[in-house]
């Protein structure tokens, strides 16, 4: 979820990342200031405080039913201040070049009282992990940690006293978006490479660089130094400082940090490998494991986290740990298999037809009803298949494929299929599945799986070092590379760096939803018993498809429940940001205007700037 994303962190991604809307020629946006006046906070609940009695929220109305319109915001500046006062008790309406946010009372939030508060404080308090050092925050998560967590009526009422309530809405008013869902996946892998496992999980190249947007813009050619991975500004002949021409080649910024992800080619800056040049060469990057499946890996770099189940026994858990900076443009057909398809699904993009011309409307939100569940890759399914081609030993067979290598030559581009033209190949166990159900032989041999190395049996075994993997012939040129973490029973590693929540953590474009912040979601419940999500959520992740005001990815967890769950998520939804009352930015106060001639009031690109999760520039 962050993919960006993947899920893009580090971050990232969670997951993969997508084209950033940066406005032409606008510089640097003021950063967050500090409030003119800051009233006492309101006492804090105690365990034995009852939340104040609201006023009867209205019904909620039925799953697709229509409901009233909601009432048109009051006018605005161009900077977004309200142009009349607002009821007391509420806060200040504003807008963002992405968004604009409408106070209201908590007694408007579906659900708000019949929540169950408890579940939201655990991920309240993951939050304040990361945000507890930061003003205002600091003191929000003191008090938090001083609730006690079975007082629902004294959690809600800490929300209802600390914080506003904002209606979050698309810039034409409109306040529905689409709300879908990712998990994190099990994949099948090894410590060495084999023909039973022959695709790499990269860690994060050393030769992986970071360029400035600002720099970038600044011309052509350059004198810069390198920075601890980053490349910045020198003055020539400076200690470090070499000149080098700069060439993006059309690609974007990440919509975070704004820096583009580049490497150093002799004296020229250019953008980092896509997956297709990392897939024909031996990165200088540390191979984390190598696995059996080329989708279930994209899938990986597509969710953004998940386990590695290795041949020994062992578990491995890798998180986001960095992108290759282009684009995220899944491209799936109806001749892939139903793993990438449903996993592109899962992160609420539409399947594509295979080829760039479908790039546009591949990124475009799914609005049909719920994806049909991933097929999972586990040793229970691989049985069946056996079972259904009648081999007794329950065996399941696996497509040949070329002898490991130690090294693998450098293709040239001319030897190299260009990644429009290169078909993704059916999954060998889908289509068996298919074949046998119809009746008809498996057209595939049987393939003994090579045996497990003795560096399988090794848990300290010192994974590989530049690897270079089976081609995949997956288009998409976006690339995620991770880290390995602890595995426990906490959740994965989000953009935010906290364990993500199952049910209380969502993924959402950080530009419109600052990360960490409390978030009410109202959406439809993709379970059997279909029926409506109405619950106090905390954005803790990004995604390369998260792109959007009222967007959002539903975490559900691990496993195949949580995947076939997310899976069917795509559901119409909307969405409440909450902010402290004591936050006040320039998004919230005033227009800023550009420092340079006093251009034309524009407005903010965050609703809360932030040098890790959402830079203005």
């Amino acid at each position: 979820m962050t993919p960006e994303t993947s899920h893009v962190r580090v971050a990232p991604p969670r997951g993969l990342t997508m084209t950033a809307a940066a406005g032409a020629g606008l510089l640097a946006l003021a950063a967050c200031t500090a409030p003119a006046t800051r009233q006492p906070p309101p006492a804090v609940p105690t365990a034995a405080a009852t939340a104040p009695t609201p006023p009867m929220p209205p019904a909620p109305s039925p799953a697709g039913a229509a409901r009233p319109a909601a009432a048109a915001a009051p006018p605005a500046t161009d900077g977004g201040a309200p142009a009349q006062p607002q009821p007391e008790g509420l806060g200040t309406p504003f807008s963002t070049r992405y968004a604009r946010f409408e106070p209201v009372p908590f007694s408007a939030l579906p659900g708000w009282s019949a929540d169950s508060a408890r579940e939201s404080l655990s991920a309240f308090r993951q939050s304040c992990l990361a945000l507890g050092k930061k003003p205002v925050w600091d003191e929000l998560c003191a008090a938090a940690g001083r609730i006690a967590a079975t007082d629902d009526g004294g959690i809600r009422a800490f929300f209802e006293q600390r914080f506003h309530a904002y209606s979050m809405q698309n810039p034409d008013q409109s306040d529905e978006g689409v709300i879908t869902g990712y998990y994190e996946p099990l994949l099948e892998g090894s410590r060495t490479r084999s023909s039973r496992y022959p695709y790499p999980v990269h860690g994060v190249p050393a030769d992986l660089l970071f360029l400035d947007a600002q720099v970038a813009a600044a011309g052509k050619r350059q004198w810069l130094r390198l920075d601890d991975r980053r490349l910045t500004p020198a003055a020539p002949g400076s200690p470090g400082a070499r000149q080098y021409d700069v060439d993006m080649g059309g690609l974007t910024p990440g919509i975070r940090d704004k820096r583009y992800r580049v490497r150093v080619e002799g004296s020229r800056i250019v953008p980092y490998w896509s997956r297709q040049d990392i897939e024909r060469r031996a990165l200088d990057a540390q191979v984390l494991a190598w696995v059996n499946d080329a989708y279930a890996l994209y899938s990986l770099q597509i969710q953004g986290s998940g386990k590695i189940r290795l041949a020994s026994g062992e578990t491995l858990r890798v998180a986001y740990g960095e992108q290759n900076g282009h684009p995220f443009l899944p491209q799936a057909s109806s001749a892939d298999t139903a793993t990438v398809g449903a996993a592109i699904k899962t992160r609420g993009l539409a399947l594509g037809g295979g080829s760039a011309a479908a790039t546009s409307s591949a990124l475009q939100p799914v609005a049909s009803p719920r994806a049909a569940p991933a097929i999972q890759r586990d040793p229970d399914v691989a049985r069946i298949i056996a079972a259904l081609q009648g081999r007794g030993n329950g065996t399941p067979a696996r497509p040949a494929a070329p002898s490991p290598t130690a090294a693998m030559p450098v293709a040239t581009p001319s030897a190299a299929a260009s990644p429009a033209s290169r078909p993704a190949a059916p999954d060998p166990d889908v289509a068996a599945i298919i074949a046998a159900l119809g009746g008809k032989a498996p057209a595939r041999p049987a393939a003994n799986p090579a045996p497990a190395t003795p560096a399988d049996a090794s848990p300290a075994a010192p994974a590989a070092m530049g690897g270079a993997g089976q081609a995949t012939g997956i288009p998409d040129p976006s690339y995620v590379f991770f880290r390995l973490i602890p595995d426990g029973p906490q959740g994965p590693l989000g953009a935010l760096g906290v364990p993500l929540t199952a049910g209380r953590s969502i993924a959402v474009d950080p530009r419109t939803t600052p990360l960490g912040y409390p978030v009410f979601v109202s959406t439809g419940d993709p379970s059997p018993a279909a029926g409506t999500v109405n619950r106090l959520m905390f954005a803790q992740d990004t995604g390369g498809a998260i792109r959007g005001t009222v967007r959002a990815d539903y975490f559900w967890g691990f496993g195949p429940t949580a995947g076939d769950r997310a899976a069917r998520m795509k559901e119409t939804g909307r969405m409440w940001l909450l902010l402290p009352r004591d936050l006040q930015t320039a998004a919230m106060t005033a227009a800023v205007r550009t420092r340079s001639l006093g251009g034309p009031a524009v407005l903010a690109e965050c609703v809360v700037p932030d040098p890790d999760n959402c830079v203005e520039q």
